[in-house]
């Protein structure tokens, strides 16, 4: 049954990480992967329809899996309301640096620098 399928695409179908995160996008990818062997004349007609029937098999197992995680709360939707929040552990990029983020005069103090204004744990920047 899996004789004659190419192994980089039977690597992409085992890569269920990014099935679950990207379904649709996963199973796209494994659908070209197969019609391009299939043009390469690495896999006979029928080999591709029981490729492209294992991306389909893998997308609906992906897509269950997902709303698995969803239902678990493994993924989390957040607005864009919410993104501009004081939230631990979360970079955000863009925009210009806080007040007195940048130091501004050093001075040599021991082995030590005394005067950074350095980021602490929690710091949005």
């Amino acid at each position: 049954m899996m004789v004659g399928i190419p192994q980089a695409w039977l690597d992409e179908l085992s890569d269920q990480f990014a099935l679950v995160t990207d379904p649709e996008g996963r199973s796209a990818v494994l659908d070209e992967m197969a019609y391009a062997a299939h043009r390469r004349r690495e896999v006979n007609a029928e080999t591709l329809v029981e490729m492209l029937e294992f991306a389909e098999a893998a997308r609906y197992w992906a897509l269950t899996e997902h709303e698995e995680a969803w239902h678990l709360g493994v993924f989390h939707y957040h607005s864009a309301d919410e993104w501009g929040k004081d939230d631990p552990g979360r970079i955000v990029v863009g925009g210009a640096p806080k007040e007195g983020f940048l130091p501004s005069k050093t001075k040599r103090v021991n082995s030590g620098f005394a005067g950074l204004n350095l980021p602490k744990v929690g710091d949005v920047f």
